[in-house]
C-alpha cells in the first residue's frame, strides 16, 4: 500500500492511464473524480490533475482545451512547484501547431506568465 496516495490520486492517475490508452472520455470522468476529492494537504497535485484534464480536452479537439490549459498553468505557477510548471508548460508547447485563436492567445499568455 502506498500511504500517501488518496482516492483522488488513484482516480486522476487512472485518468492519465486512460489518456495514454486513447480513451479521453473515460479519462475525463476519472480526472474529474480526482479533482472533486483532492487531499488539501497535497495542493501540488491539483495543477497536475488540471494538466491531465487539459490534455484530455486536446485529445477531444474540445474548444475548452485552451481554457483548461490556462487554468493548469495558473494553478501550477501559484503552487511554485517546478515539476507542475514544467508539466503545464510542456502541454502548452505541444499545442504549437494549433492555429485557433484561443490557442494563439494561450501561447501568448503563457509566454508572458512564464517570462515574469
Amino acid at each position: 500500500m502506498v500511504s500517501w496516495m488518496s482516492m483522488a490520486d488513484v482516480n486522476a492517475d487512472a485518468g492519465r492511464c486512460w489518456l495514454d490508452l486513447g480513451d479521453p472520455g473515460r479519462a475525463g470522468a476519472a480526472i474529474d473524480s480526482g479533482l472533486g476529492e483532492p487531499d488539501p494537504r497535497r495542493s501540488r497535485t491539483k495543477p497536475v490533475f488540471l494538466t491531465y484534464r487539459a490534455e484530455g480536452s486536446l485529445h477531444n479537439r474540445d474548444a475548452s482545451a485552451a481554457a483548461a490549459a490556462r487554468a493548469a498553468l495558473d494553478t501550477a505557477l501559484d503552487s511554485g512547484a517546478t515539476r507542475c510548471i514544467d508539466h503545464a508548460s510542456a502541454l502548452i508547447r505541444r499545442m504549437d501547431d494549433r492555429t485557433e485563436q484561443p490557442m494563439v492567445e494561450l501561447r501568448e499568455y503563457a509566454r508572458e506568465r512564464l517570462a515574469g
